[in-house]
Parts: C-alpha cells; sequence; structure tokens
C-alpha cells in the first residue's frame, strides 16, 4: 500500500499542498484495501488431494473461465532425474512446494519461481530407493515442521524447513514398515505408494505387498513407534476370518492392498480407505467365501485403528477390479437432507455412496446372481451388488453393439473376437476367453475431485474392453510335454509375471521387456532383483530359493539345472497376458469415446456431462470425431469455474468448463503429465502446477520436469 502511495506522491511533487494530497490518497488506499479481494491472498494445497477429504477442490479464482485461455508458463523445474514416473500430487505451504525425485527425493521450491532450496535423499549405505509415489504428507506443530512420505519400506520424517531427517523419528529419521507383522521383516516386502495421512499426532500409513498380507498401521508423528494396526487379510479371532474358507491365507497369502490413499474426517476421528483384491488376481481355488477386506472400503477410528463400519463392493474379486482410489468426504442432500457422506469410485464406473459416521449405503444397490467359474477348484460368489443409482460414468458390459466400426476391417476382426469369447457381467475368467471393461478403469488410482459449491463430483475414467484368457499351466500338450517347459517357465507364469511383462516377456507400454536380460545381467543380479524389487516392480520374496534360480535361468535364457519330475499335476490356472482388446492398429476395438472427463452431480445421482479427453492426432487429421484416450492422472476443481486436467497420452493439459464441460484452454507439456495437478495462490496470483515426467502405463517418453502456468 505505502509503495503505491510514495509511487502516487511522485506523480505530484510540485503541488502546492503535498501533506494534504498525501493524507487524501492514504486514506483512498486504505479504503482500498479494506474492500474484500476476489481471490484469497493466499491458498495452500497443502494435503495431497487439496484436504483431509481429497475433495481436490481449491477457493482459487483469479484463474476464471473468462481469462484462463492467457495461462502461460510460470516457470519449469527440473529434478535431474528421469528414470521414473511421478504420480504425485504437489504440496504448496507458505509459498514452499514440496515435491519428489524417481529416487524419492524430497525437494522444497520456492512456489513462486521454481528455484531449489533444498533436497533431501534419504536413501543411506549404497541402496537405490525407487518405485511409485502418489504423495506426501505435511504436519505442523508451532515451530515443529514436517514431512512425512514412504520410500520402498520405509515411513520417513524430515524437517520441513531445513530437509533435515528427524533423528528422533524410528530409527535415525525413518521406520521400516516391516517390521512387527505376521512373518519376518524380510519376507513382508511392504510398500506404501499412497500418500500418508495425518490425524492430530497420528501419521497413518496404507500399505501394499505381493509377497504377504496388507495393512494399516497408525504411527506416533514424534517417535515413528507403530501405535495400531489394521490387518485388511483378517487373522484368528478378527471379525471377517470366517469369509476366506483357506484358514492359512491370513499367514500364507498376499494382497488386499491400500494403495489409492486415505482420507481423514478430523472432527468424527475417522480415517477411511479402499482396498484391492486378494492375489492371485484371476485364480484363487479353495473354499467358497467374500474374502473380507478385499475390494472394500473400510472405516476405522482414527486413534485406535478399531474398525467401525465397511462395505465389500466385490466378492472374491476375480477380475482384478480393485478399489482404485481414496474415498471422498462430500457433503451432498440426499433425500431432501443434507448428509456428511463418503463417495467411493470404481473401475467398474460406479459410486458408492455412505453416510460417513454411520456407514449407512445410501445408493440404490441390488444383489444379483452371476456365473460360477468353470475353473476347477474356484468358487465364484454366487452374487455381487449391482448399483442402480447414482448413474454408471462409464461402460460396464462389452457388447456386440459396442465393436468398433473404425473400419471395415478392424470390425470384422473385433466382431469374430468378441463371438468366440464370454462376454457379460461379472463373468469369471475362463480358458475360452472373457471380454470386459474396466482393467484400468473406469475410475483409477487418481479418483475424482468434488464441488461442495454445487455438489457436482468431477472424474475422469477409461473406457477400454480386456481379453482375459485363462491356461492350465499344467496341461500336455500331445507329446507329453507341458505348457510351462522351463522349470523357470513355470514359475514365470504361476507367479502371474504375465500380467506385466507378457507371456512371452515380450513387456506391455511402459512395462519393459525381457527378452535380452543376458546382454545386461548376470544370474545373481537377476535372483536380487526378483527378491527385492527395483524400480516399479515389487519384491517377490515368498518366491522359494529353487523357484528363483529357476525363474532367473528362465530369464536369461539359460540351460536349468533345477530337477523336474514329469507327472501329473492338479490344474493351476494363469492368464497369459494382460490383454487389451485392441484392433489391428492398436486403437481399441470398441468404439469411441476410448477416455472420458465426466460430471456426476451428487444431489440427484444423475450425470451432468460426458466429455472425450485426450485425442490420437493422427485420427483427427483424417476428420474423425475427437475419441479421447487411456488417462492416468487425475482433476481439480476450482471455485473460479474450471477444471483442470493432465494425464492423456497426447501430452496435453486441459481446463474445462466445470458447468458445461466446454473445452476452456490446453497447452502442450513437455513430457506426459500423469499425475494430478495442485492449484495455489501466493499474494492473490494464482499457478497450476504438475508433476510432468511421462512414462508410466502409457510409455511415453519420460522426462523430470514440473510445470507451472499463471496468467500472463
Amino acid at each position: 500500500m505505502f509503495q503505491r502511495l510514495t509511487a502516487n506522491l511522485n506523480q505530484f511533487s510540485g503541488v502546492k499542498h503535498p501533506w494534504l494530497l498525501a493524507a487524501t490518497l492514504l486514506v483512498m488506499a486504505c479504503q482500498q484495501s479494506s474492500r474484500p479481494s476476489r481471490t484469497p491472498v493466499q491458498v495452500d494445497w497443502a494435503v495431497t488431494g487439496g484436504d483431509e477429504g481429497v475433495t481436490r477442490f481449491s477457493q482459487a479464482e483469479e484463474i476464471t473461465k473468462e481469462n484462463v485461455s492467457k495461462l502461460k508458463v510460470a516457470w519449469e523445474y527440473h529434478s535431474g532425474n528421469t528414470k521414473g514416473n511421478i504420480q504425485m500430487n504437489p504440496l504448496i505451504v507458505d509459498g514452499i512446494m514440496y515435491i519428489t525425485s524417481p529416487a524419492h527425493e524430497i525437494i522444497a521450491v520456492n512456489a513462486r519461481n521454481g528455484q531449489e532450496i533444498w533436497r533431501h535423499n534419504p536413501a543411506r549405505q549404497g541402496e537405490r530407493l525407487g518405485g511409485i509415489n502418489r504423495g506426501i504428507a505435511f504436519w505442523k506443530d508451532g515451530a515443529d515442521q514436517r514431512i512425512l512420505w514412504t520410500a520402498n519400506n520405509y515411513l520417513l520424517a524430515i524437517d520441513a524447513r531445513t530437509g533435515k531427517a528427524i533423528e528422533s523419528f524410528g530409527k535415525n529419521g525413518r521406520v521400516d514398515l516391516n517390521e512387527g507383522l505376521v512373518r519376518p521383516a524380510s519376507e513382508m516386502k511392504i510398500t506404501a505408494p499412497a500418500s500418508p495421512v495425518v490425524y492430530k499426532n497420528t501419521v497413518i500409513v496404507g500399505c501394499m505387498s505381493w509377497s504377504a498380507p496388507a495393512n494399516v498401521s497408525g504411527f506416533d508423528i514424534k517417535t515413528g513407534r507403530r501405535v495400531w494396526l489394521f490387518n485388511t487379510i483378517p487373522q484368528p479371532g478378527e471379525a471377517g476370518y470366517d469369509t476366506w474358507g483357506d484358514t492359512k491365507f491370513w499367514r500364507d497369502g498376499a494382497g488386499v492392498n491400500v494403495w489409492g490413499g486415505l482420507s481423514v474426517d478430523t472432527q468424527l476421528g475417522m480415517v477411511y480407505f479402499a482396498t484391492g483384491q486378494p492375489k492371485n488376481d484371476f485364480y484363487r481355488p479353495g473354499k467358497p467365501g467374500s474374502q473380507l477386506y478385499g475390494n472394500s472400503i473400510v472405516a476405522l477410528d482414527a486413534a485406535t485403528g478399531k474398525h467401525a463400519w465397511h462395505y465389500q463392493v466385490i466378492h472374491r474379486d476375480l477380475w482384478d477390479l480393485d478399489l482404485p482410489c481414496a474415498p471422498i468426504l462430500a457433503d451432498f442432500v440426499h433425500k431432501g437432507k443434507k448428509v456428511a457422506g463418503v463417495a467411493q469410485l470404481t473401475k467398474t464406473g460406479n459410486i458408492f455412496l455412505f453416510n460417513r459416521q454411520t456407514g449407512e449405503l445410501l445408493s440404490k444397490v441390488e444383489e444379483r446372481p452371476v456365473p460360477p467359474s468353470q475353473l476347477l477348484g474356484e468358487n465364484a460368489y454366487p452374487t455381487q451388488p449391482y448399483v442402480q443409482w447414482p448413474e454408471s460414468f462409464s461402460r460396464q458390459v462389452v457388447t456386440e453393439k459396442d465393436l468398433t466400426n473404425r473400419t471395415p476391417e478392424a470390425h470384422a476382426d473385433a466382431l469374430a473376437r468378441f463371438r468366440s469369447a464370454d462376454t457379460g457381467w461379472y463373468v469369471p475368467p475362463t480358458q475360452k476367453g472373457v471380454i470386459y471393461y474396466g482393467i484400468h478403469g473406469g475410475a483409477e488410482w487418481s479418483g475424482g475431485a468434488y464441488d461442495p459449491t454445487t455438489g457436482n463430483l468431477y472424474v475422469n475414467a477409461n473406457e477400454l474392453a480386456w481379453h482375459i484368457t485363462m491356461i492350465d499351466i499344467n496341461a500336455k500338450d500331445k507329446n507329453a510335454k507341458s505348457i510351462a517347459q522351463h522349470p523357470g517357465r513355470r514359475v514365470y507364469l504361476e507367479k502371474g509375471c504375465v500380467g506385466c511383462h507378457g507371456s512371452e516377456r515380450q513387456g506391455n507400454g511402459g512395462i519393459p521387456a525381457l527378452t535380452h536380460l543376458s546382454k545386461k545381467f548376470k544370474k545373481p543380479d537377476v535372483v536380487q532383483i526378483v527378491k527385492n524389487g527395483r524400480g516399479a516392480m515389487p519384491a517377490f520374496s515368498q518366491i522359494s530359493e529353487d523357484e528363483v534360480q529357476a525363474l532367473a535361468e528362465f530369464l536369461l535364457d539359460m540351460e536349468s539345472h533345477t530337477e523336474v519330475k514329469d507327472k501329473n499335476l492338479p490344474p493351476v490356472y494363469r492368464a497369459m497376458n494382460y490383454t487389451k482388446f485392441l484392433d489391428q492398429e492398436n486403437y481399441p476395438a470398441t468404439k469411441a469415446p476410448w477416455g472420458t472427463l465426466n460430471a456426476i452431480n451428487l444431489h440427484s445421482g444423475k450425470l451432468v456431462w460426458k466429455k472425450p479427453l485426450g485425442e490420437y492426432p493422427e485420427l483427427t487429421a483424417k476428420g474423425v470425431p475427437v475419441t479421447g484416450r487411456e488417462n492416468f492422472g487425475g482433476c481439480i476443481v476450482t471455485k473460479g469455474g474450471l477444471v483442470f486436467i493432465a494425464a492423456t497420452g497426447d501430452e496435453k493439459i486441459r481446463a474445462f468448463d466445470k458447468n458445461t464441460g466446454e473445452k476452456l484452454w490446453e497447452a502442450a507439456l513437455p513430457f506426459g503429465g500423469y499425475a494430478t495437478p495442485s492449484t495455489y495462490t501466493i499474494q492473490g496470483k494464482q499457478y497450476l502446477v504438475i508433476a510432468a515426467t511421462g512414462g508410466g502405463k502409457l510409455g511415453t517418453k519420460t522426462g523430470d520436469s514440473y510445470v507451472a502456468f499463471a496468467l500472463e
């Protein structure tokens, strides 16, 4: 204010009574400063997902529908590490932005200009940390300010002001998430890709493992001591144990992972999360049972970890339709009354609504019979929940009418494969093959964004079908040879490696091929990677020593020295590939749209609008209407009337009118933005920032950028 006053006085230096002018200008300046500004001077993004309820809504409103077309790059930061796919949602607190690198470094940068302030590398003594990170947590108690995050199997804490480790937290600043669990720490292989959340002085972490049962745990934020533990696969004596049939799965099984995130209601003192399915994905023979808490939304007392309520969205999931994202805490009107609710998005395109405190189901759901499994030993659950309201935001059953008509040849090929496979609602995987939507969504790990001013929930979705075919890996061909042949190939098939790397080790999208490993690795190297994981690949400690040796020999194209007994073995079914239902030119074999952005009103349960998200430029150039495309990364919504999202393989970021879905702005990114953006305001200036590093499941070129936009 006084800078403006001085400037004004300088313009009138020759007036007769400058003191009178000064007094007048001072009054005018005070009057102007007392007027409420349209945008708060400072709007932070201090929690992953924007707030504890993961609504991804911001009060910032300097950028509007009228001026968004003027957005330009304000700054770009390079982490210097191009070896990973960053999925994290940047935090901005008091003008400082906290971000990560693929090595799980925490970096503080000036949120106005992107200049680095400090960097913390958590690796010790030659460690190699990596894998997916989807967010970090900020906690403050007076002068004590901390960043908490996970890297590999560790929960870590550093001083947010200096980037130095909090030595009093755990062992010199970190806690091993594997310790104190159902198996020895070396066999658990726990990681935690989702952001931790904070409730008072407890930091809560959702864990996952491909080798052992997962859990959700609360830790003392000062000391790192585990204060409570919730087993997502119940142990003997715990509620839900009797739903498994297999009485040893709690000890010998794996999965029911919490990788999509958590949300917190501080007033109620509750934490909410959603889970995935048990492992293996498509075939788990055994006694009948719904297998709690697989594919469930769960609410716990945040202080004690005590179970409050749960709801299972899919019973005994055999389709890899894990609940992908954190529950959204949304207040909406239901039957004429305002409800403190929870919205859970699914890969099947449904929204499950609940009363946040009681767990009362508010969606209209009917349990419907579904087909039994045709695979020997598998007891598929006889019914599944069918959501009648709210409306679904993506297709759920592939029909003949859905098949592509992009070209006559593509349609004929899709029709032939469709007619040779099984289709329908919750048809279990078969040796014939089953075609269905949902492995990559519907909704994905990024979830949605909720606008409390309108009651609209925004979610990006994928609408690609998959073709899953099971084989018996113990079956013999006419020459009495096993399909597996090489002992290491049997391990490769049985342990589910084909899900990522393909039946012939050919890779899948951004997942690398394993066909020429002998040029890069020796046998001990491969053994260690299988046992301990590397990058985005999880560890597999449940594989025995003989098995891992045979697997390494197979991957290196070596003759196996493992003894193989020639005998008739019982059937063991595995999917030969996670195969997308594509045409001959690798476009989806179903009709567009293939990726969408959707608005659903939670008051009415009605779809407000649906728009294609992303495009294939080569098809657009041929006059094909915009198709949308597969997308990974979330959206945010602002008080300024906009929905911002990147996520698409065409490597762009876009803004949409939140009321109509009209696209108002788009900009090219240096690399794909497969993450959720953040927005914040400093001294009235609003910024939009996103991690743009490419890679991931879409397999586009990889970089190291964080890009911020602002008005010119």
